[in-house]
């Protein structure tokens, strides 16, 4: 893996960092950028490219027709740090995996979490976000290098490109786009957010709907005491998209003048590898998008012990903070603090929602039955299948069907083709030869896609 930082020239002045158009610690860039660079491509579809320069590495300008295309899957790592006067600034505690899909239209976004226990380029041991800082020992490239070597064994993917953005330029962001929108369900609350004198205060936001500045924007974002780190991510996610549709509507930057207002922002706060071009293509090909989706996932520890509230990337546990001298960490299922590598649930995971993200976008409802005479088969099929995020119907699923007879087991499907991902994977994930497409549910009722009865232990 090789990173190389490009730099743009101005008239103005040498820029060492590309420009790329960040919000919620930089996915906002990947989500907006069909939407405002191709609103400025149309303003001053020359004078962009003649301030850009360069030549892009993600699309193929081979030809007009070409040059919307996108490779069929490009991953780029974003990070977040507290940057400026923060206490620990180089600690990267948000981390994303943003996938973008063009042949199936969608961005999927991966949260990892921050005190998630990881083995560290240099050979030591430690909680991810501290891989970058220790890998400042060279330059911030070869440290961003180090993280997504780190990210890449744990979720399989080859990383492409990096943004890295520190919080200070997150609250000036917001704080040009006019602010960002929320919408709350609930009172929300933290009373021990760090303030800036080593103490704590009380942040405290009431249901409704609100439009944060961009440092009650970052306070919302970072919150920890609140919920949880899981949650966390989702909050982030949360200010992503309104971010997103709020460029969409209001139809920013359409002149020069106003992208090198912003540009200066960025470069002030923002390192990547992404050159100013790539952006602009990146743009063009996203909107050519018919029905662009927009999916977010985090790894979690909902699963844990089999619990009934089980969520998607639920593959990690909370160990005993006993074992790591007081401090909280978090392993994936089956790690250890001195061997904390198991990732082959995971990767199995970032396959289906990188490269099957219709799975999740589309989703089909999936029956169980246990048709054998030993207890709770379904109900343990339905464990391991809810956290890489397949729709169980865990009450019908838990029926014993023990009054039919079946050879084998069978698994019966209606409404979708053969090559359905959902039904994909699940033949990838099942022992099961007999499989059947059917006119409508053979026992199930109205709205069940899959059926899987289960007449042997050993079909998963």
């Amino acid at each position: 893996m090789f990173f190389k930082k490009k730099k743009i020239a101005s008239q103005k002045k040498k820029i060492q960092k590309t420009p790329y158009i960040l919000g919620a610690f930089g996915v906002l860039s990947i989500l907006f950028l069909g939407t405002f660079v191709v609103q400025a491509m149309n303003a001053i579809p020359f004078q962009i490219f003649e301030f850009a320069g360069g030549s892009g590495s993600i699309l193929n300008f081979g030809n007009k027709e070409d040059e919307n295309t996108l490779d069929e899957n490009v991953y780029i790592l974003v990070t977040g740090r507290g940057g400026g006067n923060h206490d620990a600034p180089n600690l990267t505690d948000t981390m994303i995996l943003a996938g973008i899909n063009s042949t199936q239209e969608t961005i999927t976004l991966l949260s990892l979490p921050r005190d998630l226990w990881v083995s560290y380029p240099s050979g030591r041991k430690g909680r991810i976000n501290g891989v970058y800082e220790n890998g400042l020992l060279g330059t911030p490239t070869e440290a961003m290098q180090g993280l997504a070597e780190v990210v890449t064994n744990i979720t399989g993917k080859k990383i492409d490109h990096y943004v890295n953005i520190d919080f200070n330029g997150f609250i000036e962001i917001v704080d040009t786009l006019g602010g960002v929108e929320v919408t709350l369900e609930e009172n929300f609350a933290d009373y021990e957010y760090p303030d800036a004198n080593r103490g704590y205060k009380t942040f405290i936001l009431k249901k409704g709907t609100w439009n944060l500045d961009g440092e009650v924007a970052l306070m919302y974002a970072r919150s920890r005491h609140s919920t949880s780190d899981f949650d966390r991510s989702l909050r982030q996610q949360q200010i992503i998209s309104s971010l997103r549709e709020k460029v969409s509507n209001l139809g920013y930057f359409k002149n020069r003048k106003q992208i090198v207002e912003l540009y200066d922002i960025f470069t002030e706060y923002v390192e990547t590898d992404l050159a100013l071009t790539d952006m602009v293509k990146l743009g063009l090909a996203v909107k050519g998008w018919e029905d662009p989706q927009t999916l977010s996932f985090n790894l979690n520890d909902s699963c844990y012990s089999n619990s009934p509230s089980c969520m998607p990337g639920g593959f990690i546990y909370t160990p005993n903070r006993a074992l790591f001298g007081g401090a909280s960490v978090l392993l994936t299922n089956g790690g250890t603090g001195t061997n904390p590598g198991l990732y082959p649930d995971i990767h199995q995971f970032a396959d289906y929602i990188y490269e099957s993200p219709d799975m999740y976008s589309k989703p089909k409802s999936i029956v169980i039955y246990n048709a054998t005479s030993q207890g709770f088969l379904a109900q343990k099929l339905a464990e391991e299948l809810r956290p890489y995020g397949f729709t169980i119907d865990y009450e019908t699923g838990t029926q014993s069907m023990k009054e039919k007879e079946f050879e084998n087991s069978i698994l019966y499907y209606n409404g979708i083709e053969s090559n359905d991902s959902t039904l994909t994977a699940l033949k990838d994930f099942l022992n099961i030869q007999q499989i059947e497409k059917v006119d409508a549910p053979v026992f199930s009722g109205s709205g069940t896609t899959i059926e899987i009865i289960l007449n042997d232990t050993n079909s998963f």
